[in-house]
C-alpha cells in the first residue's frame, strides 16, 4: 500500500491506494487520521490469534522510548516493535507539492498578466 499526499479542493488530503492504484481509502484530513486508518485496516486483515488488546504500540511515544532506551542499559537495537505497524509510516506519493507549484506558478502569471492589462490601459 502506498501513502498518498494530495491537494484536493484547496486542501490537503492523504490517502491510500493498493499495490493496483486504486484508492482504498476516504481523503483523510491529517497524516495521523492517515496512520490510524492503515493500522486499523492492516489489523482488520489478519485472520489469526490477536494477542494484542490495543492498535496503539507504547513506542509510538518518542519520548516514552527516549527514556527507555537512555534507562535501561540493554536497550533494544531496534526502537520500534516487529510488526509493521509498529513502524512510522511515510508519504509515498506527494502531489500536493507538484500543484502547489503549478497553483503558485499561475497566479504569478495572472499577477503580471493583471499589471501589464492594467499598466496598458492607464497609458491610452
Amino acid at each position: 500500500m502506498y501513502l498518498v499526499k494530495d491537494l484536493i479542493d484547496c486542501r490537503i488530503v492523504f490517502y491510500w491506494l493498493d499495490d493496483a492504484g486504486i484508492q482504498v481509502s476516504a481523503e483523510l484530513p491529517t497524516f495521523q487520521d492517515a496512520e490510524e486508518w492503515w493500522k486499523i485496516h492492516i489489523f482488520a486483515q489478519y485472520e489469526g490469534f490477536e494477542r494484542r488488546k490495543s492498535i496503539v504500540d507504547r513506542r509510538t511515544d518518542f519520548e516514552k522510548r527516549q527514556r527507555m532506551d537512555n534507562s535501561h542499559r540493554f536497550a533494544s537495537i531496534n526502537p520500534y516493535g516487529r510488526r509493521m505497524t509498529d513502524r512510522p509510516i511515510k508519504v509515498d506519493i506527494d502531489l500536493a507539492t507538484e500543484k502547489l507549484a503549478e497553483l503558485t506558478a499561475e497566479k504569478r502569471i495572472l499577477y503580471y498578466l493583471t499589471n501589464y492589462t492594467l499598466r496598458a490601459n492607464r497609458r491610452l
